[in-house]
């Protein structure tokens, strides 16, 4: 009778492992670096720091942002799109100018567009939301008013306000919508920062965000549009009649 034997496999060679190697750190990428500057250089457009129709000259902001001429290219398009700067054909970019007719344009379009959001926001906003809400009034309260006539702008003030009309619109439901929003005000308050240099009437804004609030979390849709349009309209008549450029 045969014995059948296994072979023996020899075993492999054994290798020493390989010293880990730590991990490499993940430059910055080229987006991530424009998506900074894009924020950099549209507070300064909004805030008026760079002034209306103003040559964005690429080598003068490169050592200003501190990233090269691609981030600075690329932050440029994405405020165009924004409607915050124009390309020149050839030419490069510029800060956009401002106008009687595009402050009225862009009035009548937050008129129409952002009771929708806050129509759906009303109608969809919970708990967490109202709380939000209340929350971003208290804030601005805390700051008090904006400044007065002379008085240099107040960064956390307009911060806040900022907030505050973005709380009341961000219950709608529509990511596309409040986008659209943010842009229309932004664009509206570079306007209003811009008048503020020149001084405008006395207003009283804190009554305004409070009543405009209330009406909103009693869940008065029909009031609570109706105050929101006649707040951006307000905003608009003393720009226009505080700003030598625009004239009423």
């Amino acid at each position: 009778m045969l014995a059948w034997r296994m072979a023996r496999v020899p075993s492999p060679p054994t290798t020493s492992a390989a010293p880990a190697r730590p991990p490499r750190a993940v430059p910055e990428t080229q987006a991530t670096k424009a998506s900074t500057v894009v924020d950099q250089l549209r507070a300064e457009i909004v805030q008026g720091r760079l002034a209306p129709g103003e040559k964005l000259r690429l080598e003068h902001l490169v050592p200003r942002y501190g990233v090269g001429r691609t981030p600075l290219r690329e932050a440029c398009c994405r405020l165009a799109a924004e409607g915050l700067v124009t390309i020149e054909d050839q030419r490069g970019f510029r800060v956009a100018a401002i106008s009687r007719g595009d402050l009225l344009d862009l009035t009548r379009t937050r008129q129409q567009i952002e009771p929708l959001a806050l129509r759906a926001a009303i109608q969809k906003g919970d708990k967490r939301w109202e709380g939000e809400v209340t929350a971003a009034l208290h804030r601005l309260q805390q700051v008090g008013g904006p400044p007065r006539h002379g008085a240099p702008l107040d960064d956390r003030w307009e911060q806040e306000h900022g907030q505050l009309h973005a709380r009341l619109l961000s219950a709608c439901d529509s990511p596309l919508l409040v986008r659209f929003c943010a842009s229309l005000f932004e664009q509206s308050e570079r306007y209003r920062r811009i008048a503020a240099a020149h001084g405008q009437p006395t207003r009283n804004i804190e009554d305004e965000h409070a009543t405009l609030v209330r009406t909103a979390l009693a869940r008065d849709t029909e009031r609570a549009c109706a105050l929101l349009i006649e707040h951006i309209a307000r905003t608009a008549d003393r720009v226009l009649s505080s700003h030598p450029d625009l004239p009423a």
